[in-house]
């Protein structure tokens, strides 16, 4: 068995995710290959497949993005990834249980709708239906109440 310096490693690694070399890969191909791209920002997979791709032409992915043959959606760690609509039913399936668990687990904890107490009500609009402070009565409860 060969065994990689860190260097040849670290070479390896940056030809699997397409980085050492522009590939003449379709745009579909790049994204299955790299199990997805991170897509928190709608142009991110853009500029990525841009620096691995020989011939990256935005408008390729743009159709596949509106045929649905690429779709986004949140994966590891709840950050949204660009993946290959064929991939996308599989590692859903592989991280749902822990997107559940992330998810229900701030609503119990009142995360998802702003905490609890006073701050989770302020946030929520908690005031029974009535209109906003003023902004200068807000900062001033803030700076009186909650620090700062």
């Amino acid at each position: 068995m060969t065994v990689l310096d860190t260097r040849a490693l670290n070479r390896a690694t940056l030809a699997r995710q397409l980085l050492l070399d522009h590939a003449d890969v379709p745009v579909l191909d790049a994204v299955a290959h790299l199990c997805g791209l991170q897509a928190q920002e709608p142009q991110e997979p853009f500029v990525g497949l841009w620096a691995r791709l020989r011939a990256f032409d935005p408008a390729v992915l743009s159709d596949l993005l509106i045929r649905r043959s690429v779709v986004r959606t949140h994966l590891m760690r709840r950050t949204v990834h660009l993946l290959a609509a064929d991939d996308a039913l599989a590692w859903r399936a592989r991280h749902d249980g822990m997107l559940r668990q992330r998810v229900l687990g701030n609503y119990r904890r009142g995360g998802a709708r702003g905490g609890r107490g006073a701050r989770g009500a302020a946030g929520r609009g908690g005031g029974g239906g009535r209109e906003s402070p003023p902004r200068d009565n807000t900062n001033r409860k803030r700076k009186q109440g909650w620090g700062g």
